[in-house]
């Protein structure tokens, strides 16, 4: 499947400046590239969001081959249904995290309100965003991670992600997607 990068919004039309994380912060996923047909992106997005998790407020080193490999049973093959949802995603992680973390997944429907949320934080963390093919997304239904939003000189949102197909600079309109799964501390 051929996919027509950003064909409706010409980088013309693209935010001139983003906020959340920069994209050498990315760079790490760059090289995960989901070639599984049928794609398991949302085990891909899983893993690099505990990876950079981890990472950033653990300081610990987690291999993303044996994460998206351990991850892929809990969230795509976990229902008897093709696909995933949101709940799937939220649920792989949380049985994956252990239980002495004080941490827990969530998600929300509509990814706005997480995504501005999450990014625009002083220690700002990626979150899990599921395009949509029903509202034009060239991407189809996917998942991917978001770690940079921005706004064009229209007002329209903009999400810069890792798209687990290879690219890191993914850039996707927020009215092309639905729902939101992110990592929190408990308080």
């Amino acid at each position: 499947m051929k996919i027509k990068w950003e064909n409706r919004y010409p980088r013309s039309k693209w935010p001139k400046k983003w906020h959340g994380l920069s994209m050498a912060a990315m760079k790490p996923y760059q090289k995960y590239v989901n070639r599984i047909k049928p794609g398991i992106c949302g085990s891909y997005a899983s893993a690099a969001l505990i990876h950079y998790f981890v990472q950033e407020k653990y300081g610990y080193q987690v291999d993303m081959d044996k994460l998206i490999k351990v991850l892929k049973p809990l969230i795509e093959d976990r229902y008897p249904y093709r696909g995933t949802f949101p709940w799937d995603l939220k649920s792989g992680i949380n049985d994956f995290i252990p239980k002495p973390l004080s941490v827990k997944t969530r998600y929300h429907l509509i990814s706005n309100p997480i995504v501005l949320d999450q990014l625009n934080k002083e220690n700002p963390l990626p979150v899990i965003v599921g395009t949509s093919r029903i509202l034009g997304n060239s991407y189809g239904n996917h998942w991917v991670l978001v770690y940079a939003c921005g706004y064009n000189e229209e007002g329209q949102l903009f999400y810069r992600a890792y798209d687990n197909h290879g690219r890191i600079g993914a850039v996707i309109p927020a009215s092309q997607t639905l729902a939101a799964v992110w990592i929190e501390e408990k308080t």
